[in-house]
């Protein structure tokens, strides 16, 4: 008789997961290698290799005006809140004072320069300045500098072209050398003001008797003294164009440039001329020369930014024209001694998209396109420059958000934060995929529309007129979202488990979690039948300040924590383990995730 044989018992097998990184959103769940995760929310990397929830926010005040802007003043004190149509001073504990109104409805930028901040909305190009310990705020127009257009002039005219008219202003200055007996002066104009007009002897302020607008003759009512050669007159007059200052007040945005020191500043952003920006003269953001303009490529893309890159600057257009979508603009001294910027044609790529996204991650620039997060790699040798996108794990979802050219984005503590619709995309600075782009994380319920960096801290101003800063680990409540509950999970690609075409039979399932005084956690399995709840735990300390003995542990030890999930899961094609804390006031980390598991004997 033929003995009965048994099938040999199928040995058990585990894959431990001991290294997390981002989410990655462009690979099919099933082919995603185990350190990234194709659905994952609220969890940011505490070192390189573990995850922990994100921090949530506290309201600083609530002002019932969209945050437009949010800009932290020169000493770091007080911020400058653009809400509405108006404009803020607030101190840290939240107290406002008004200081302005008729700022336009849109979103600002703003850049510092001579210890004032200077700030763009589209509508009026004012600074921001200290008085007395107080802030006010001035219309750049009211305080542009006045150039000298003429120097050392006889009395009939002509003399020497000195410094370009000034856009910001009418005002001009014209010197002269007086012979004794003129008492007539030639301006280098004609049709000028008839109001503004004065004049100066060696710098003591004389009679004007009459003025003929249209010749552009200012008769004194005495001779200057025979100056032997030297200027000894000065006519300060005016000169108005008709959307001469509008051309400034219009830009939205701003690049500071000047070889190898930010010496000037450059604007741009005006949409009745979105291929010019305009240079400031040395230093001085309140001279804008009416020669100083570039036409950067043709009207049909609009320029969307700027990126400083070594001792160049990268003026980045929109893409979807026939044209270049970035110029590169260097410094030289012509041969008058005069500072130049010429600009080079670069390659066609993908062009910027929201002018407010602009910022450096370590020393590589980043801004938003409508293909995702580009990235500039260059050098300072030869030069060149190369657009590289930066966002594959997370663009399928980025690029399909409405509204991007409305996105903002700041770094802060190595990190890249992009938020547009109540999302956030935040690129890792310290850890890099494979491609040489930064790890990502996606975060939901974070409304930020601005940004600012005050006293160390993130800011962020939200639709609803909200003023919110994100909370460090350590705070009271640090981990609810203005007063709500932060919902964060982390989850496996959809795993095959070494085979495809076997029924798996899942044993246990062990993360191992980061111990606090208050935590807890929830395992799920999904499968292609759906999710299937395998455990709801709490994961405390032993703590005499959040005792509480409804959940009362004995639980002491400070290192990691083990938890054993000993539901089964049977006769499954493909695996994925969701880990999740939704908790109020409730931290939450993962460590590592093991699943121990035996294939079936029959395939699938």
């Amino acid at each position: 008789m033929r003995p009965y044989q048994f099938e040999n018992a199928e040995p058990e097998r585990q894959i431990m997961i001991e290294h997390f990184s981002g989410v990655d959103f462009s690979t099919h769940s099933t082919k995603a290698d185990l350190a990234h995760s194709p659905d994952a929310c609220n969890m940011i990397s505490q070192s390189t290799d573990f995850l922990v929830k994100r921090t949530g926010y506290h309201r600083i005040v609530k002002l019932n005006r969209p945050i437009y802007g949010l800009y932290a003043l020169p000493g770091d004190e007080h911020i400058l809140v653009h809400a509405g149509d108006r404009l803020y001073c607030m101190n840290p504990s939240g107290s406002m004072s008004s200081i302005a109104s008729g700022m336009n409805t849109d979103f600002s930028t703003a850049f510092l320069m001579n210890g004032c901040l200077y700030l763009l909305d589209g509508k009026k190009y004012r600074r921001i300045e200290q008085v007395s310990n107080a802030w006010r705020v001035r219309n750049v127009t009211d305080i542009a500098f006045v150039p000298t257009t003429t120097i050392a002039a006889p009395p009939g005219g002509g003399g020497t072209s000195f410094e370009a008219v000034n856009l910001l202003t009418p005002k001009r200055i014209n010197t002269f050398v007086g012979n004794g007996s003129a008492v007539q002066f030639q301006l280098d104009t004609k049709n000028i003001d008839t109001t503004g007009i004065s004049a100066t002897v060696d710098g003591v302020a004389v009679s004007v008797a009459s003025v003929n607008a249209q010749t552009g003759v200012v008769t004194l009512a005495a001779a200057p003294p025979n100056a032997n050669g030297l200027a000894n007159v000065a006519i300060t007059f005016s000169k108005s164009i008709s959307g001469a200052a509008d051309k400034i007040n219009q830009c939205r945005f701003a690049g500071l440039y000047g070889g190898k020191n930010d010496t000037r500043v450059f604007l741009s952003g005006n949409p009745t001329a979105p291929n010019c920006d305009w240079q400031s003269g040395l230093f001085d953001p309140t001279y804008f020369p009416d020669t100083g303009y570039t036409r950067v490529g043709s009207d049909a893309s609009a320029i969307v930014g700027y990126v400083r890159q070594y001792e160049s600057q990268l003026v980045i257009k929109e893409g979807g024209s026939q044209e270049a979508t970035q110029y590169l603009r260097t410094f030289l001294l012509d041969a008058n001694n005069q500072a130049a910027y010429p600009l080079k044609q670069g390659a066609q790529g993908p062009g910027g998209y929201a002018f407010r996204t602009f910022a450096s991650l370590g020393d590589m620039p980043l801004f938003l396109s409508a293909d995702g997060v580009m990235g500039v790699f260059g050098t300072a040798v030869t030069e060149q420059r190369s657009i590289q996108r930066q966002s594959r794990a997370v663009d399928p979802r980025l690029t399909k958000e409405e509204n991007l050219d409305k996105a903002c984005a700041i770094v802060w503590r190595d990190k890249y934060y992009l938020a547009v619709n109540g999302k956030c995309y935040v690129a890792d600075g310290r850890t890099y995929r494979a491609d040489g782009s930064p790890e990502w994380y996606y975060w939901d319920n974070f409304p930020a529309i601005s940004f600012c960096i005050f006293q160390g801290q993130l800011h962020f101003g939200t639709e609803d007129g909200r003023i919110l800063r994100l909370c460090e680990e350590d705070e009271q409540d640090a981990f609810l979202d203005d007063g709500q509950p932060i919902d964060a999970w982390w989850c496996t690609p959809d795993m095959p488990l070494d085979d495809w075409g076997r029924e798996k039979f899942v044993r246990e399932v062990t993360p191992i979690l980061m111990p606090y005084t208050r935590s807890s956690v929830t395992v799920t399995y999904e499968t292609a039948e759906g999710e299937i709840l395998a455990l709801s735990r709490n994961l405390d300390l032993f703590s005499f300040v959040t005792l509480d003995f409804s959940r009362f542990t004995f639980h002491c030890q400070p290192g990691a924590s083990a938890m054993r999930v000993r539901r089964r899961l049977h006769r499954a094609r493909t695996v994925r383990v969701r880990i999740r804390n939704d908790k109020p006031s409730e931290p939450f980390g993962l460590l590592a995730l093991g699943v121990r598991y035996t294939l079936g004997n029959h395939g699938i």
